[in-house]
């Protein structure tokens, strides 16, 4: 793809398409700010996206790394000038239109997703953990159930400004999560 080329391709992504220097724009919207630099003698295309600061997203580098392997489809996590970036690399003279445009959605989906679902990984693993236990000391589901919600009152889980309805909501997603779990520690590994 030429540079020409490219350029169209990037002002139909949708938001404010500017040239920072040739061969290298900026796509922003009130939510996002791509970067996309390219060099034509190396032939390489890369675009990037801000997420975190890289402080914030060093206790979630394990499942991170596990989701560039799993979920991140062409685009990756990486980190560079203490930030964590969701980063797509191409040639640039073999990309389409249709796999740029593909590129600029999952980056979007990395910002609007990504970093959340990290989260959720680690606290899943963490719950696993935590039902290992509980199961070793031939702890019933009950039981497990019963010591979440007194987390939950004491603070440790949520807060104690909670509201009663937020408090239900949130305990009625751990109890299906950790229900979840409890069943999957119980079922046999393929």
């Amino acid at each position: 793809m030429d540079l020409t080329a490219l350029q169209q391709t990037l002002a139909a992504a949708g938001g404010t398409l500017s040239e920072m220097a040739p061969g290298q724009w900026q796509i922003e919207t009130g939510q996002w700010r791509l970067l996309v630099l390219t060099s034509v003698e190396r032939d390489w295309l890369r675009m990037m996206i801000p997420l975190v600061p890289q402080e914030e997203a060093m206790p979630l580098a394990a499942q991170l790394l596990e989701a560039n392997f799993d979920r991140t489809r062409e685009t990756r996590f990486a980190f560079q000038n203490g930030l964590l970036w969701g980063m797509y690399q191409h040639r640039l003279s073999t990309i389409g239109s249709e796999d740029l445009q593909a590129a600029v959605e999952q980056l979007q989906q990395l910002h609007d997703r990504g970093f959340q679902q990290a989260f959720e990984d680690l606290a899943d693993a963490k719950l696993r953990q935590i039902v290992l236990a509980l199961q070793d000391q031939a702890k019933s589901l009950e039981e497990a159930l019963q010591l979440l919600e007194r987390l939950y009152d004491e603070g440790v889980l949520g807060t104690l400004q909670s509201t009663r309805e937020d408090r239900e909501l949130t305990l009625q997603v751990w109890r299906l999560k950790l229900t979840r779990l409890w069943h999957e520690a119980d079922s046999p590994q393929n």
